[in-house]
């Protein structure tokens, strides 16, 4: 079945090659195109591979070419602003370089561990490397009560995630049931 298959097509291939294509343009501007020449003014156009040469008017040129000017024009304004942000990048050394929270993606909880106690942890993923990274994590319930943890951890790539965890005394929370949830979490990059 496949040979068949295959062998038709190289018929209607080999026949499409050679037939001739004219090409009109009737009373109403329709242009028309056909294996025969059905009017006077039908001409023949020349058949290349799979498609079909057509001259181009001259106002279709110089679009064109205007296009690709404009295009050219626009690579050449990227290529510069490109180098102009590489070179202002190459300009900064590392240690200027600031690195904060808004850098990374951080989903972070809170739960109460025990009568005065609660526990705060989270994740650090994407954002850029930090071999030495203090995370500080503030949480505060419904009642106004508070409680801070710090934690040192290593980011030794951009991807991936880094756990940071803590525990924190909160007096007066022994007997309160509010509701806790992180409020801010703050990363300095001691690199």
């Amino acid at each position: 079945m496949k040979r068949l298959l295959s062998l038709a097509v190289l018929v209607l291939l080999a026949t499409a090659v050679h037939a001739k294509i004219y090409k009109w343009v009737d009373e109403n501007g329709s242009v028309h195109f056909s294996d025969k020449p059905y009017s006077q003014d039908a001409k023949e156009v020349k058949v290349q591979g799979t498609g079909i040469s057509v001259q181009k008017s001259d106002s279709v040129l110089k679009a064109e070419k205007a296009r690709e000017e404009e295009r050219q024009e626009e690579m050449l304004r990227h290529k510069e602003a490109t180098k102009t942000r590489s070179d202002a990048t190459k300009d900064k050394s590392d240690s200027e370089k600031v690195i904060t929270e808004a850098d990374y993606r951080i989903s972070s909880g809170v739960g109460k561990l025990g009568a005065d106690i609660i526990s705060i942890s989270g994740r650090i993923s994407s954002g850029p490397r930090c071999n030495d990274m203090a995370v500080t994590a503030i949480a505060t319930n419904d009642n106004g009560l508070s409680g801070t943890i710090t934690d040192n951890v290593s980011k030794t790539n951009s991807y991936g995630s880094t756990i940071f965890e803590g525990n924190a005394k909160v007096s007066g929370s022994a007997e309160d049931y509010g509701f806790w949830k992180v409020d801010k979490v703050t990363i300095h990059c001691n690199d």
